[in-house]
């Protein structure tokens, strides 16, 4: 039932007039909101299936009542400003939600405020758990028997040794005095809130937020607001009423960090076994906290063994987004299991790894194994017999078992295409119970991989535990995609596009784009039961890391799909989008014909052009004529994965070849939706290709108006509705800080959304998202953001230096500001300039590759700059091996260096 009790509204303040006898409980939804002609606010309620229209009662007051027979025990709600012809437009942040125990009274008013964009990262669990940490309580149920009135607002940067209080009019908000303001108690959101019982309810009670000093026993700042705030009052004694401020404007500023950005495979120790482990975080964080910086940013961690060779150390193809990878095992713990020949030869093997300058994946890998499996061996009893073991397993049983069986199942036939596993080729959770059950005959093989999965778990947990007490925290990254042969996809193939693959339109790392092979999402499907999937992804993550970056965030857009027959990108398109009919396509004057414009354009010119006078061999081998002067590919022939295959057995040396008749695929000007029979794609970068220039003038105008309107107009708000769908349900999973990686062809609508979610930007100098400048302004960087010299993805200062003299120059000139010619390599001088540039820019993070650190010094800087790199985006075959040069206790002892680093931090109020 929906019904408006009599209200009598005064400037801000409800009063409440309660009937007797009626024994309706009333909770009234009252917020503040200035809206525009046309416009109205509504509430989106758990309590109701339709948004409920709010009423409007002079100035900005909105307000309305939701009659109920009993109490509900738990109220979900949420504003939005509802437009003419348009999608809600909803507040910020999560849904409200009030878990409220059994109440004496008839009237909950709800007094709130809206909930702006971009106020949500300060709020995450860096500022509140590790940055600015109170004694933080876990919420509990909203209890307004014990007092009628409550207040709460949401602030997080209180410095340490200070409360945040509330300060009134009434005697129990102190009247005013200094010495004696209302304490308020934050939760691990956050919130901070207070509740009491005024003394005199007959008068509106005025008050403001400041901070006490817990110390000095005072109040030593307040906020900043032109007018006192007002508390809604009612002298019913029936009526409740919690004000919610959501931000106090308070004199504090905006923090700003630092952080150094390596991959855990990177990093060198002494104690290490060639390739960096869970502990070595540890000691980074040491390094970290005496050189000013607060962040450790990793790429992810997740495994990825699916083919057991070096092909494995790309990061992102993971098989489980759960399980941990075992290359980061530290084998140390395992020594007393070892016999005394076996710990001589571990320390052998160790210290041949150790002195490799680059990791060796499959060593490594092996060795990790190998002393797992004796340590397991002599101490499997013991263990499976262990309470914390036991519980480790049962609290992740959903997605454990299926990944150790996966794993079981891959080592017995060899292969991670679980295709090929005969009778488990489809997933079966009856079989995989009966499989990785105690009495399983194979039940000793399973276990191996809950132990490893187990020792993993405490190693990074000890790890980012020892982060957090010492002020550090730990930036994850969650890819985009997941492997085609993981268990993952093998569990719940519905939730993938199994038929399809992922990448990127090209860009600056490639001209024919990427193909990451991974399947895309179905979102339809993920949608179904409000994307478990990603919330549990989130909330394991969480255990370890308190920040994380979304790898390719245009993703949740939209994304470049590609089809399973292709080996470049270039004959994918975006998806999902709105694309052109044949009417329409007529309609603009673009004169469908789907044998000119969606077929490859090869006609005899062509081919005299691409291959000379080896045209004819080449027609003769792979082309038929199947219309005068018209050729197509011979049907064993007519893909690039079958050229790729026939290439791989035949001329595996002639990839220009190969790469040529790529082309001749790739020469289409439109591309079918095979979801949409019919409907067509613009090919990107079309006027590139031969087709479009063969075109005649007035067809070539009419498909560049499309083409324009269909990249960058079209699909905008489509675009911004499909990511409000999904991300917050990953942005508001856990309280981490989440940053997105928006980089490439961005959508106009992407910062908005980012915004309004509190999604950190980010931002590369050489990399600008604004097409009209060379190199992205960080003077003018946005406070949610993060500014970096460099990505994985990139080269190292030192390298980018020398990859383009004229740029070089150009960015000497009218970045740096300096005269004359540009020096012929990347002094480090320069490298402490780009820095300073980043660490002074507004942007709420500024983190560098630790490559890009060590080359400030002379005497720490690795000789071969070329020896930097950790990918190369434009291999997908790239060998992922970087390893640092020298170790970490090593770097720690450059004590200079450290200070170094600590006053630039300093003096640009980078240190948290």
């Amino acid at each position: 039932m929906l019904g408006i009790k009599a209200l009598k509204i005064v400037s801000q303040t409800i009063e409440i007039r309660h009937f007797k006898g009626d024994s309706d409980m009333n909770i009234i939804f009252q917020i503040a909101y200035g809206a525009q002609w046309g416009e109205e606010l509504v509430v989106q309620c758990n309590l109701q299936k339709e948004a409920l229209p709010m009423v409007c009662r002079g100035g900005n007051s909105w307000e309305i009542t939701l009659t109920q027979k009993a109490w509900p025990q738990t109220l979900q709600y949420k504003y939005a400003l509802r437009k003419p012809n348009m999608a809600l437009i909803e507040e910020a942040g999560p849904w409200r939600t009030i878990s409220i125990k059994c109440l004496i009274i008839n009237n909950l008013v709800l007094s709130d405020s809206w909930r702006a964009a971009g106020v949500g990262a300060l709020i995450s669990s860096p500022f509140t758990s590790i940055f600015f940490q109170q004694n933080a309580k876990n919420a509990a149920p909203e209890d307004f028997n014990q007092h009628l009135r409550k207040i709460s607002v949401h602030a997080s940067c209180i410095p340490q040794g200070c409360l945040l209080c509330v300060t009134g009019s009434d005697e129990v908000l102190g009247s005013w005095n200094p010495d004696r303001p209302l304490l308020m108690q934050p939760d691990r959101e956050g919130l901070w809130q207070t509740g009491f019982t005024p003394k005199n309810v007959k008068l509106p009670i005025y008050y403001k937020y400041a901070i006490y000093s817990l110390e000095h026993k005072k109040i030593i700042s307040y906020e900043q607001v032109n007018h006192d705030r007002m508390l809604a009052h009612s002298e019913d004694a029936k009526t409740a009423i919690w004000n919610n401020d959501e931000q106090p404007q308070l004199n504090t500023s905006q923090p700003r960090g630092a952080g150094v950005a390596v991959p855990v495979f990177s990093l060198r120790s002494s104690k290490g076994y060639g390739v960096g482990q869970f502990s070595d975080i540890k000691l980074l964080a040491d390094w970290a906290k005496k050189s000013g910086m607060s962040m450790i940013q990793v790429l992810p961690v997740n495994d990825t063994s699916s083919s057991m060779t070096w092909l494995d150390s790309y990061p992102y193809s993971g098989i489980s987004v759960f399980a941990l990878h075992p290359l980061y095992l530290d084998l140390a713990p395992l020594a007393g299991s070892l016999t005394a020949a076996q710990k001589s030869q571990l320390k052998n093997e160790q210290a041949e790894l150790n002195a490799l300058p680059q990791v060796d994946y499959e060593r490594a890998m092996q060795l990790k194994w190998k002393y797992l499996q004796l340590a397991f061996k002599k101490d499997k009893g013991k263990m499976l017999a262990d309470k914390k073991f036991k519980d480790f397993i049962e609290q992740r049983k959903e997605w454990i078992a299926p990944y150790a069986a996966f794993c079981y199942l891959r080592d017995k036939y060899k292969t991670a295409n679980f295709s090929e596993w005969k009778e488990h080729a489809v997933f079966s959770a009856k079989k995989i119970a009966t499989l990785t059950g105690e009495k399983s005959t194979v039940y000793e093989s399973i276990a191996l991989h809950y132990y490893m999965q187990y020792l993993l778990h405490t190693q990074l947990k000890e790890a980012a535990d020892y982060c957090r007490k010492s002020g550090i925290i730990i930036k994850g990254d969650i890819p985009i995609g997941i492997s085609r042969n993981s268990c993952d996809a093998w569990v719940a193939p519905e939730l993938y596009n199994m038929d399809a693959q992922a990448g990127a339109p090209p860009d600056t790392f490639s001209t024919t784009g990427q193909n990451w092979g991974f399947p895309t999402y179905n979102w339809t499907n993920m949608a179904k039961d409000g994307y478990r999937w990603w919330q549990q992804r989130l909330q394991s993550m969480s255990e370890y890391f308190d920040a994380f970056r979304i790898d390719h965030i245009l993703g949740f857009f939209r994304i470049w799909e590609i089809p399973l027959h292709s080996v470049q990108g270039l004959l994918g398109y975006f998806s999902p989008a709105l694309p052109l009919s044949i009417a329409e396509l007529n309609q603009r004057g673009a004169w469908f014909d789907a044998d000119r414009l969606c077929t490859p354009y090869i006609r005899p010119h062509v081919m005299q052009e691409l291959f000379g006078n080896k045209a004819a061999e080449i027609e003769k081998l792979f082309m038929e004529e199947y219309q005068p002067h018209t050729l197509r590919f011979k049907e064993r022939f007519n893909t690039q994965r079958k050229i790729e295959d026939y290439f791989a057995a035949h001329k595996p040396e002639d990839n220009s070849l190969k790469l040529k008749l790529f082309d001749l695929l790739n020469d289409v000007v439109l591309i079918e939706d095979k979801r949409n029979p019919a409907h067509y794609h613009p090919r990107i970068a079309m006027h590139y290709t031969r087709s479009y220039r063969d075109l005649d003038h007035q067809q070539k105008q009419a498909l560049d108006a499309i083409y324009l309107d269909f990249f960058y107009h079209r699909h905008n708000q489509f675009w911004k509705e499909q990511a409000m769908q999904k991300l917050p349900a990953v942005r508001y999973a856990t309280n981490m800080l989440v940053c997105g990686e928006d980089l490439g062809m961005v959508p106009s609508c992407v910062p908005e959304v980012m915004r309004n979610l509190s999604l950190l930007s980010l931002i590369i100098q050489r990399m600008p998202n604004d097409s009209s400048v060379e190199f992205a302004p960080l003077q003018y960087a946005p406070y949610l953001s993060v500014c970096s010299p460099g990505s994985h993805d990139t080269s190292g200062l030192r390298e980018w230096w020398e990859e383009d003299r004229a740029a070089t120059q150009r960015f000497y000139n009218s970045v740096l500001h300096k005269q004359g010619e540009a020096p012929a390599t990347c002094e480090p001088w320069i490298v402490h300039d780009i820095i300073l540039q980043h660490i002074h820019a507004p942007s709420m993070w500024a983190v560098f590759p630790l490559q890009d650190l060590l080359a400030m010094s002379e005497d720490l800087r690795l000789k071969n700059a070329h020896a930097e790199r950790i990918n190369v985006p434009s291999n997908p075959r790239h060998y992922w091996r970087y390893r640092m040069h020298l170790t970490l206790d090593q770097l720690s002892n450059y004590q200079g260096f450290s200070d170094k680093l600590k006053e630039m931090m300093y003096w640009s109020r980078r240190e948290l």
